[in-house]
């Protein structure tokens, strides 16, 4: 084909004819021009037909319209038929094979698309009818131009595929637009190839949802055909990429002694390719603000992420464990048992929760630390007829209230008669 004088069917303007010489060289027909003898007339401004009218000159200067020919020539390609055994009846109407010269005359309508670039044996076929292989060729591509083509919001060709991109369970929707020289075509889309590892529903209009398998991360794929219900097609591949969403999950202690730190382990199921975010939480339960001296965050290496007020913490892409650290603190105070919970929820990026309560023990139980108190009883002699007084106190303090138990403990020396009038107790206040 010479493409010196290209002109694409796409740049026709109204009531503009292209005309194909011997050579395959193409031109727009000039007003009041007459088409050369051998030269092929391609009219894609036909009114009343779905396709362009084709005609070839013959010697006479006479267009020769090449209806029955043609639709003979595209319905054997669809159906896998070599056109050149079609018998003598497509024989051409005058002139050799070789030449440029048929009388038959007639209006084209296309049936299939997808073996036009097939042009080995295409040519031939057009060859029979007296065109050149250059201007079969030619003839060819501007068929091909009529086809339907699959674009942008720009209205730019897109090519043979559609790149997208979805989360981990993440269902992603689309449109798929296509344009077509030919206004009076309704294009109609349809799935031509299934993903492997998901479901995809494509309608009529283009518009499409593809929902990945569960857990499922990677690369997937789907076709789409556009039919302009005159057979051109194209066909369009979307290859999805789902990107892993880690799933989170939190255990730790659920015991820490007084004045100990309580550890928790954060796991991602997967390693992310992006930043992700989780959000830590921490609530107290029986236990006071006073009772925690820190939280801190560490990564598997030791290095410490940022806790934001809101409790959000950014995780580097490709981390799948995180440390938090809760320091309690040890006030030498008895409380008995208290306790706090750690929660940890999903944030960008990754899905999961969970929550760990833990109880700060300060009793001395599995060998830590010990706040209760002793209780000492100190006294003096005294003499007969006289006050006695003992001093009753505790190891350490405690927090709440404490119950105390006095009696008379007589242990043989003296006697009940020994002792008269009431037992009085008092105490200073704060101690």
């Amino acid at each position: 084909m010479g493409f010196g004088t290209y002109v694409a069917m796409g740049n026709a303007g109204i009531n503009q004819v292209i005309v194909i010489d011997i050579n395959g060289n193409l031109r727009v027909l000039g007003e009041g021009e007459l088409p050369k003898p051998g030269e092929v007339i391609f009219d894609p401004n036909a009114i009343e037909e779905q396709s362009p009218q084709v005609s070839l000159v013959d010697d006479s200067g006479v267009p020769q319209d090449l209806t029955a020919e043609i639709d003979d020539i595209f319905a054997a390609l669809e159906e896998g038929q070599d056109p050149t055994l079609l018998g003598e009846d497509f024989a051409t109407a005058a002139g050799g094979q070789s030449g440029s010269s048929l009388t038959a005359s007639g209006s084209v309508t296309r049936d299939g698309t997808e073996t036009i670039a097939t042009t080995d044996f295409v040519t031939t076929g057009f060859a029979s009818l007296g065109l050149s292989e250059t201007q079969s060729l030619s003839l060819l591509e501007q068929f091909r131009l009529y086809d339907p083509i699959f674009v942008d919001s720009n209205s730019s060709p897109l090519g043979e595929s559609l790149a997208v991109i979805t989360d981990e369970d993440t269902p992603i929707s689309g449109q798929l637009t296509a344009t077509d020289a030919s206004q009076n075509d309704t294009l109609t889309y349809t799935q031509t190839s299934s993903p492997s590892n998901g479901s995809v529903t494509v309608n009529p209009d283009g518009s499409w949802t593809y929902t990945p398998n569960e857990n499922f991360d990677g690369n997937d794929s789907f076709e789409v055909t556009v039919d302009d219900g005159n057979g051109g097609t194209d066909t369009l591949v979307v290859n999805v990429t789902v990107t892993p969403i880690p799933e989170i999950s939190i255990v730790g202690n659920d015991v820490v002694s007084e004045g100990d730190a309580a550890s928790y382990t954060v796991n991602f199921d997967k390693p992310s390719t992006q930043e992700t975010t989780v959000k830590i939480g921490l609530t107290l339960g029986s236990s006071e603000a006073d009772d925690l001296e820190s939280l801190v965050v560490t990564l598997s290496n030791g290095e410490f992420l940022n806790v934001n007020e809101d409790g959000t913490v950014s995780v580097p892409a490709g981390e799948t464990q995180l440390t938090i650290t809760v320091k309690t603190s040890q006030d030498n105070v008895y409380e008995g048992n208290e306790d706090y919970s750690i929660s940890l929820e999903s944030g960008l990026g990754t899905v999961g929760s969970g929550n760990v309560n833990t109880v700060i023990q300060d009793s001395g139980e599995n060998g830590g630390d010990d706040d209760t108190p002793t209780l000492s009883v100190s006294a003096e002699g005294v003499a007969e007829d006289a006050v006695a007084t003992f001093d009753v106190t505790l190891g350490n303090p405690v927090d709440g209230d404490v119950t105390y138990t006095f009696g008379l403990n007589l242990d043989g020396s003296a006697e009940a008669a020994d002792f008269e009038g009431d037992l009085v107790v008092s105490y200073q206040e704060g101690n």
